[in-house]
């Protein structure tokens, strides 16, 4: 599929998860986006913490928000519906919008990204930009790794507690900044070294351009968008 209908898809699904606001159909993104991220075993930085982070939200939500009615109390704890529905929505938009972009990416490769913008009429200086960063980001998980090893060797205490948490944020910044600096400017002189900008269009090895398929799809999804977002915004479309 071109990149481009892949990344009108998601700004799309993005816009719907914004909108949802049962928790039924929340949990039915949800489980459809878990899916998707199994089945191109899309994996991100801190998938755990994503998972737990999302955890925490519905938790909060649940035991802080005491509108609606009744469910449960626990001595000074109280349970109510509002809260519960709330915790659902907001953990799930948020998770929902992070594994949608973690399978962008896992179905996307940088060099495919930027001949597809590049193909539909963008200045290739500008369509570099996206492919660039998408490939880095192995490349600064791996030196992050590296950074938390070295910092472990020299007796730091990385843990899951609030303090270890701020503790490795305080030693692996500067390193990664470091280092990021020197990946940044490694580049931009191979760039210039090849003469990157010097010339106003630049042709492509592997030219990635729409096609009627491409376009069919992209039709598809839009329409299935507008449906979901109707069916879950007007409760006269909703099957009881």
């Amino acid at each position: 599929m071109n990149p481009i209908c892949k990344a009108v898809l998601l700004v799309m699904c993005s816009v719907l998860v914004l909108t949802i606001s049962d928790p039924v159909h929340m949990l039915v993104f949800v489980a459809l986006v878990l899916a998707a991220k199994e089945r191109y075993r899309a994996r991100g930085v801190m998938t755990k913490g994503i998972i737990v982070f999302s955890a925490t939200i519905f938790l909060a939500q649940a035991v802080f928000n005491h509108s609606g009615e009744e469910i449960a109390r626990w001595f000074v704890f109280e349970l109510t519906t509002g809260g519960v529905t709330d915790g659902i929505t907001i953990a799930g938009k948020f998770l929902s919008l992070i594994m949608m972009s973690w399978v962008f990416v896992a179905t996307t490769t940088p060099a495919d990204l930027s001949s597809a913008l590049t193909s539909a009429g963008f200045p290739y200086r500008y369509a570099f930009l996206p492919a660039l960063s998408m490939r880095f980001v192995p490349v600064f998980r791996f030196e992050l790794a590296a950074v938390r090893e070295a910092q472990v060797t020299r007796g730091m205490r990385l843990d899951m507690s609030l303090r270890g948490v701020a503790r490795s944020a305080r030693y692996t910044t500067i390193p990664m900044l470091m280092t990021a600096m020197s990946k940044v400017n490694a580049v931009a002189a191979s760039m210039s070294g090849r003469g990157f900008g010097m010339h106003a269009t630049r042709t492509q090895l592997k030219p990635v351009k729409m096609t009627a398929s491409d376009l069919a799809f992209l039709a598809a999804s839009g329409a299935s968008v507008v449906l979901a977002f109707f069916v879950t915004r007007c409760p006269s479309l909703q099957v009881v």
